[in-house]
Parts: C-alpha cells; structure tokens; sequence
C-alpha cells in the first residue's frame, strides 16, 4: 500500500457530558487521500467512503481515565446507494493497554437505524481501562473489512462517541 494516500487524523477528542466526541477528522483513514476512495473530512464534517476494498478506520483517546468503564460507538449512515455492507461483515475493534476486544457486525442486520438512516455501531462495545498507568494511555478504536478483498462503498462517518459508563 501507498502510505501517502493514507490520511492521518490531527487526533482530536472534543470533551463532552460524559465523555468524549471525536470527528472524522481526528481519525485515521487507510486509502483517505485518494478521492477515488474517500471524501476526507474538514473539521466536524463527516467522512464519506464512495468505494474500497480495504476498509480500514482507526483513532485513539488519550484522555480516559484509569480504572473506568467506557462505551465506543461509531456514529454512520449509509447511502441510498451503499453496496458491500449486506453481505460482509465489519470488525469493531478496542484496545487499552493488554486489553482488546472486538465484535463482528453485519451493518444492515446488527445495528438499527433512525429515522434518518442513522446507524451506531455497536450499542455495547465496552472496555475498561486499567487501574494501572503505562507509557501509553491510549483508548484505540477502529472499523476494519480487509479480508474479504470485496469492493464496499457508501459508508458516511460522522462521529465516534466515548461514553463513560456509569457504575
């Protein structure tokens, strides 16, 4: 792969109730500087996939709090015209620490949309971070499809949201 296509987020959270909001442009986007792929994002602006076969979106926090239960959820919508997301699965990934844990989602079954086409991707992927401070405090999170070597395209990203979870 061509890492200058590739589109490297400024890695910004913005603080809210709760947690913590990070756009598209925050985000990490494999194949992002290629307009025949993406349609990169300018500040709160969604990020639009018109079409991949390696989708990749990645991004991190670095403002969690040890010891603490966060939710993650990828804010989308699909196209009327979106292709590739009935029949493959995504993988939604998050990792503090030594921890991962992942969740294999068939967007169009799995997640439920609004009245707006609305999805969240999943409603109960959650982590806690460690009690334990390591040199890299970072809460990663991606969506990936790379496996299958199929084409997918339609995907609007408008925001991951980081919830802390109430004890």
């Amino acid at each position: 792969m061509d890492t200058n296509s590739h589109f490297e987020g400024n890695h910004e959270s913005v603080g809210v109730e709760n947690g913590f909001e990070i756009y598209p442009a925050a985000l990490n986007i494999i194949w992002g500087k290629d307009a025949r792929y993406w349609k990169l994002p300018e500040g709160k602006s969604p990020a639009t996939l018109v079409q991949v076969s390696w989708l990749e979106v990645t991004g991190w926090c670095d403002k969690v709090e040890p010891g603490t239960t966060y939710d993650i959820k990828f804010e989308v919508k699909l196209t009327s015209d979106a292709f590739g997301f009935n029949e493959l699965p995504i993988y939604f990934m998050a990792k503090y620490g030594k921890k991962n844990i992942w969740k294999k989602i068939y967007l169009t079954k799995d997640a439920n949309a609004d009245s707006d086409g609305l999805y969240l991707i999943p409603k109960n992927l959650t982590i806690t971070t460690d009690k334990d401070i390591y040199d890299d405090n970072k809460l990663c999170f991606g969506l990936y499809e790379v496996w299958s070597g199929k084409w997918k395209g339609g995907l609007i990203i408008q925001k991951v949201l980081i919830q802390k979870m109430e004890d």
